[in-house]
């Protein structure tokens, strides 16, 4: 067992896998690790698995251990539960709503209903409607 906590409070073991933002000029390359080790000065030593972009030092030489506060790291093998939705799961929940609205407006075509001056034709706001469907990737 460990003393070394993370940003959120998790504790840190060896062969734990983590994330932390490295400095990169004026930007922040986010870096994934594995944990390797611990300093005597109460660092994380991290063995570099993957950077988002870089890959280099300004010393011209990538390194793949480095040492990381305890506090800039998360480990992600322990990461909370959470209800917040993905942007997969955004993007169906809209295409879901945008056929809805095209297949309401298609019954109100073919029910009677007045066409939008800007569609043109009946037929034509029919073949509208029907086409935006079909992008959306639904039927009628």
């Amino acid at each position: 067992m460990s003393d070394y906590k993370d940003a959120r409070g998790i504790e840190i073991t060896e062969g734990a896998s983590c994330i932390y933002g490295a400095p990169v000029g004026r930007s922040i390359a986010l870096v994934e690790g594995v944990i390797d080790g611990f300093t005597p000065s109460g660092r994380v030593w991290v063995k570099v698995v993957r950077r988002s972009y870089g890959g280099s030092s300004s010393w011209g030489a990538t390194r793949d251990r480095v040492h990381v506060g305890p506090d800039r790291l998360v480990i992600v093998t322990a990461l909370p539960e959470c209800d917040l939705p993905t942007d997969a799961e955004e993007a169906a929940k809209a295409r879901r709503e945008m056929a809805t609205r095209y297949r309401q407006s298609i019954a109100d075509l073919q029910g009677g209903g007045e066409v939008p001056h800007y569609l043109g034709t009946r037929e034509e706001a029919l073949e509208f409607y029907f086409d935006r469907l079909a992008k959306v990737g639904e039927s009628a």
